[in-house]
């Protein structure tokens, strides 16, 4: 008779704050899109499936954003769509064009004809006149579309007039965006609600995060690990501790309130564990935390072995629950196999839905048949993952993989779908003697901490600590009757309100590299904002750097070109006489957790009235020998203003994110490749009609390479008059697909007549 085995479920949903303050407007609309088209979604599938139970995790920064919109909070999309087209200005408009377009090309735009032929005119329109290009009636199509094909088409029938609205494509109304709105408005008042009605029926478990997403273990041990690119960094960040303390606690309140009782379980932020970290969630009495199997490898000295199809050579070890050995510690730890969340979260997406459902299924299967000789009754494979953000790279939204998957599984009497706490309730956890420190990702916290920007940020939120408990002393000082300290202190509660804001793990996982969400320009804004309120929350003078954005720091000029140069190109470094004194210069701060990715570490560029000029600092450590020239590729994209034929850049993204400045268009790319001795000769290509390109010979070029490459572009081979301002981005490639671009947010401008 086969062994029943145990399947754990838990979804995560985390976003975080957008505002600018605890009252403000949001800045990006992700909370509302994915409240429409995931939240509710992933919970009432359960309506198909009576014997399937699911654990679901929501951060309380998540549960304020909703209940905000329920109270009347807006984003900057959403004011937008809400408002008549004869009152947009220019602003306005590009906006729109640059925004509202942000969906899946294939599952998403592609569904909405007319949306996609909207889409493909602002990719093909002249720069100069691209605004012009839509009428007021498209504008509120395109803002109706983009926010339709956020909403689940589950709701179809479950909201009166959607039906009517997905059928529509074009002709939209004021009304019928204001209507698309109030729809939205019920889906997210019935999230939470909904949510309260499974858990009391013990269909689903939930449970919570730290309050703002914090890195818990950075803000009990700053340096925790003591990685040696940390150096510059204190120990800890002042108060750190209390924060951690107050985070998890707080949590846990605001769980309670919602959900009618405390939470048993609580997914630290990203996964990050320490061994002072899980002290504290077992001083509030925390029953159980999910951690990646990575974690357990190095807790336990044993590395997993897998099969070429990705399974598991033997699978005891990751699916029983644990507790530390000799300890007080009251929280049981189970341990997610990554294989799954991989598999789900990046791999199935392109394939089809129930083919994919079905591989997920024989794997689970795989699972159970290894471990029927086990000598315990009880196993849970634990499948841990984001639940929001990978639905959209599947057909409908995952609703075909998901109905298959589940439909498996509720249909095989040998597998059961548990609640957490339900197995741990039944279960003697192992022994575990200690607890490795690190994250789901590569078992070390490197994602948010240890790169140049994002040590600054830590500097930043630290120097901001220190100040705010130096002014919350003097303002308590200065309180002498009780109206004066009640005012202090909501003063204090106010400020201290933003720098646990500013502790979330999103802002580090943003800056720097390797990491690029599109908006981080607007992610670094609301970062130093939180900390800028603390110090108008005391009415003192904010600090300078606060106001100098941190992404500027890096792949940006730290110097502009100032007048002509024309270099000598030898690909010497180091001459007598700098010729590339007037140059503008761009700095890529290196650190031994992303050098490996960089191909270069610096870039010249400057002009005179007939030729541009580039010089390329390599990093040699970086570069192999190897003949594979494609490893290493640079791409330089230009546009001016004269010439009137464009095409999109041709590198190839790893994900849906897009650097701002590669939504630009183009008329002319430069790409070379080279490896660690040898340069190939430049390619220059000149955008065509259709979004095309073409190669044109180069007659006036000079490029060479010993310590750095250095090219000489003429403007006769752009085919442009001499002196014609340019502007231009510079992308580093490998076989075509992007690894870096400088810089992520704007175009540099270079003007012949300087």
């Amino acid at each position: 008779m086969t062994k029943k085995m145990n399947i754990a479920f838990i979804w995560h949903f985390h976003q975080p704050s957008y505002q600018e303050n605890q009252n403000g407007d949001f800045l990006m609309p992700w909370v509302r899109l994915h409240a429409t088209k995931d939240y509710l979604d992933m919970l009432i599938r359960l309506e198909d499936f009576k014997n399937i139970k699911l654990n679901f995790d929501i951060s309380p920064v998540l549960i304020d954003s909703i209940e905000k919109y329920i109270n009347g909070a807006k984003d900057i999309h959403l004011k937008l769509m809400l408002c008549d087209t004869k009152d947009l200005d220019r602003d306005d408009k590009l906006f729109i064009l640059e925004n509202f377009f942000d969906v899946n090309y294939s599952n998403m735009l592609l569904s909405r004809p007319h949306y996609a032929q909207l889409n493909e005119r602002r990719v093909h329109s002249d720069p100069n006149s691209l605004i012009e290009s839509f009428s007021e009636q498209d504008y509120a199509d395109i803002m109706a579309n983009f926010t339709l094909c956020w909403i689940d088409k589950r709701f179809r029938y479950r909201y009166d007039g959607l039906d009517y609205l997905l059928d529509k494509e074009k002709d939209f109304t004021l009304e019928d965006r204001q209507k698309i709105y109030e729809i939205q408005l019920q889906i997210i008042k019935d999230i939470l609600p909904t949510y309260r009605k499974y858990q009391d029926e013990g269909r689903i478990e939930i449970s919570t995060n730290p309050y703002y997403h914090p890195i818990l273990p950075l803000l009990i041990n700053l340096r925790e690990n003591n990685y040696p690119y940390c150096e510059n960094l204190p120990d800890s960040l002042s108060g750190g501790v209390k924060d951690a303390k107050e985070q998890v606690g707080r949590a846990l309140d605001k769980f309670e309130k919602i959900f009618g009782k405390r939470p048993k379980g609580m997914w630290l932020s990203e996964q990050c564990v320490s061994k002072k970290t899980l002290n504290l969630l077992s001083y509030f009495n925390v029953g159980w935390t999910v951690l990646d199997e990575g974690i357990l490898s190095s807790s336990i000295g044993k590395e997993f072995t897998r099969d070429f199809e990705g399974n598991l050579e033997d699978p005891f070890a990751l699916c029983v629950n644990y507790a530390l050995k000799k300890d007080k510690n009251k929280t049981n730890l189970i341990f997610a196999d990554s294989l799954f969340a991989n598999l789900v979260g990046f791999g199935y997406g392109n394939y089809d839905s129930e083919v994919a459902a079905n591989d997920l299924y024989e794997k689970i299967k795989t699972v159970q048949n290894k471990l029927q000789n086990s000598p315990k009754d009880n196993h849970l494979l634990t499948i841990a993952m984001d639940g929001e953000n990978c639905w959209e790279s599947y057909k409908n939204d995952g609703e075909e993989f998901l109905n298959t998957l589940y439909k498996l599984i509720e249909q095989d009497d040998t597998l059961n779908t548990t609640l957490v706490s339900e197995f741990i309730d039944k279960s003697q956890p192992e022994e575990l003697s200690k607890i490795y420190s690190g994250s789901w990702i590569n078992r070390n916290f490197e994602l948010w901490i240890g790169e140049p920007t994002k040590n600054v940020a830590w500097h930043y939120l630290n120097q901001t600590k220190l100040d705010f408990e130096k002014m919350s002393k003097e303002l308590l000082s200065k309180a002498k009757t009780n109206i004066d300290k009640a005012k202090a202190n909501k003063t204090i509660h106010e400020a201290k309100e933003e720098i646990f804001v500013a502790e979330g793990s999103d802002w580090f996982w943003w800056y720097g590299e390797p990491n690029e969400s599109g908006s981080d320009i607007i992610f670094d804004y609301l970062f130093r904002e939180r900390l800028r309120n603390v110090y108008r929350a005391f009415y003192a003078q904010i600090p300078d750097y606060l106001n100098i954005p941190l992404i500027s720091m890096v792949g940006k000029p730290i110097r502009q070109a100032v007048g002509h140069i024309s270099p000598v190109i030898d690909g010497k470094q180091g001459e007598i006489l700098d010729e590339w004194e007037n140059a503008g210069y761009i700095f890529l701060p290196d650190s031994p957790t992303f050098s490996k990715m960089k191909a270069i570490k610096g870039i010249y560029y400057g002009c005179d009235s007939e030729n541009l000029y580039f010089k390329f600092e390599v990093n040699q450590q970086t570069v192999s020998k190897s003949n594979h020239f494609l490893k290493n590729q640079i791409h330089i994209y230009l546009r001016n203003s004269v010439q009137n034929t464009f095409s999109p850049v041709r590198v190839i993204s790893r994900n849906n994110d897009i650097y701002p400045t590669l939504k630009n268009i183009f008329s002319h790319e430069i790409m070379f490749s080279f490896n660690k001795n040898d340069l190939l000769p430049p390619i220059l290509s000149v955008a065509m009609q259709g979004g095309l390109w073409k190669m044109v010979l180069m007659k006036h070029d000079e490029y060479a390479y010993k310590d750095v490459i250095e090219l000489k572009i003429s403007y006769k081979d752009l085919g442009i008059e001499e002196n014609t301002p340019v502007e231009f981005c510079v992308v580093s490639a490998t076989n075509e697909v992007i690894n870096e671009v400088y810089p992520q947010d704007s175009l540099l401008s270079l003007n012949g007549e300087s």
